[in-house]
């Protein structure tokens, strides 16, 4: 059987990815680096800007093996790469982790080098999750507990998956679409953690049920949804 090459110079966002090659895609791409891009997502009361990244060289091959029906971007192509190189897609999860809410850092009562350990950049995303794995493992902001986000993704951030940034959130909620209107029918919940830190007591938060960029305290439950390149 002979399959479709996917081009360089056309975007694959929207289409899905099977990493595990059983035919099941776990995730929808929503920024692809062979062609880069920029955007904001949110509303009036707060919106973020995001940059995507272009990488010219390197980049690995990918073929289409198929289609895939999912309630997220409805009926699209599935990619899987043919050759080693340089991650080209980033791709978010199909569904939440667990399907529960969950504390960012429940005992965190002060994050005093926030503007180091996360960061709100697209691209920062995997960092972030790594660096706040070590500080939630080594309780450098407070006790552990069991509700920590931190605590529900080590096997699958062991894997490659990481909490997405802020931007790399806005990019996925303006590439793909998502707004208040919609989200819900997408199969997405309407409050989502993100991996970047506010301030010494607050994480970023998107609000799909209204639209926009939030902040709020570490110990509130939200859900989770994890990304990944690709």
């Amino acid at each position: 059987m002979a399959y479709k090459t996917v081009p360089l110079n056309e975007s694959q966002v929207g289409k899905y990815v099977d990493i595990d090659g059983d035919g099941i895609p776990e995730g929808v791409i929503f920024a692809d680096l062979a062609v880069g891009g920029e955007g904001q997502w949110g509303n009036e009361y707060f919106k973020e800007k995001y940059k995507i990244p272009t990488i010219e060289d390197g980049l690995k091959d990918y073929i289409v093996i198929g289609e895939y029906n999912d309630q997220i971007n409805g009926k699209q192509e599935v990619v899987v790469p043919i050759l080693d190189g340089e991650d080209r897609f980033y791709i978010m999860a199909l569904s939440n982790v667990n399907k529960g809410k969950y504390s960012w850092y429940g005992s965190a009562k002060k994050m005093p080098d926030y503007k180091k350990t996360t960061l709100n950049v697209f691209g920062s995303g995997r960092q972030n999750t790594l660096n706040m794995m070590k500080k939630w493992t080594n309780e450098e902001y407070g006790k552990k507990k069991q509700d920590d986000l931190w605590n529900k993704v080590k096997i699958q951030v062991q894997n490659g998956w990481f909490i997405p940034s802020i931007d790399e959130w806005c990019a996925f909620t303006e590439q793909i679409g998502i707004t208040e209107s919609n989200y819900s029918s997408k199969g997405l919940s309407g409050w989502y953690w993100t991996s970047s830190q506010y301030n010494t007591t607050t994480a970023y938060l998107m609000n799909l049920n209204y639209g926009c960029v939030s902040t709020i305290n570490v110990d509130y439950s939200n859900y989770v949804r994890l990304a990944a390149t690709f």
